[in-house]
């Protein structure tokens, strides 16, 4: 579990290391598809030593879980008359 700014808690996927690769450990590859280039830059989770993990923005789409079924944001219009 990671601490916002606002003290709010925001939960993080945790990876388990094992069958990483060393570039995919290190962020300077996709932790799903091994792509080093563009450079993955959406963070996707944590390993337990609490470096990051990222993923390409294909894979991250997958990776990242969608909002939950009842929960819709608000207009525009709405959050900020």
């Amino acid at each position: 579990m990671n601490w916002r700014p606002t003290r709010t808690a925001r939960a993080t996927t945790t990876f388990n290391p094992e069958g990483l690769t060393r570039a995919q450990r290190e962020g300077d590859a996709c932790v799903a598809c091994h792509k080093k280039w563009p450079r993955p830059r959406a963070q996707v989770g944590r390993l337990p030593d609490n470096a990051s993990l990222f993923a390409c923005p294909e894979c991250a789409e997958a990776l990242i879980g969608q909002p939950e079924e009842n929960v819709y944001p608000l207009p525009r219009r709405v959050a900020f008359s």
